[in-house]
């Protein structure tokens, strides 16, 4: 259950998954059907509640199989997609996500688009990975992050803390 604390001292629970306010007895969100048990602690400097109900499931084993029968086309689509789900999950605004997809295709450049991922799964993920170990690992074994992000994606997409 997620309890915060107003500024008036009584006590607000949010629902994990989308955000909405529940009542504190409810086993369950009644605007998303997440049960309590999902919920995290929302309140002054905490982080704000997000919306996960976008991020869609995948699963590895296809992602790996679809990476080699596009010829790498899957990693860019995979790429773009992705960094739109965290995005509006960190409400963050995308206008440049294209930018940086064009980015992603080019040598060299590729790095800015690096960075800008690994920058946004810092946030997704609440600094569990600092974002420079991440661009890190973007260059030295892309496959890492690569699993690291989509595992990350697949448990929020199915209510799990990660």
């Amino acid at each position: 259950m997620a309890e915060a604390n107003n500024a008036a001292g009584s006590t607000t629970i949010f629902c994990f998954s989308c955000g909405a306010v529940m009542e504190r007895a409810a086993g369950f969100c009644s605007n998303c059907g997440t049960a309590n048990a999902h919920s995290r602690e929302y309140g002054p400097g905490a982080a704000s509640p997000r919306r996960t109900d976008h991020i869609k499931r995948r699963n590895m084993w296809v992602q790996v199989l679809l990476f080699i029968i596009t010829l790498t086309i899957y990693g860019i689509y995979w790429f773009h997609v992705t960094l739109g789900e965290m995005y509006r999950a960190n409400g963050t605004e995308d206008r440049r996500r294209w930018l940086w997809t064009i980015l992603y295709i080019i040598p060299i450049a590729q790095l800015f688009a690096y960075w800008r991922q690994s920058q946004e799964y810092d946030k997704f993920i609440n600094g569990k990975y600092p974002g420079i170990a991440i661009f890190i690992l973007w260059i030295v074994f892309a496959p890492v992050v690569w699993f690291l992000v989509q595992r990350d994606l697949n448990a929020a997409s199915e209510g799990r803390s990660f």
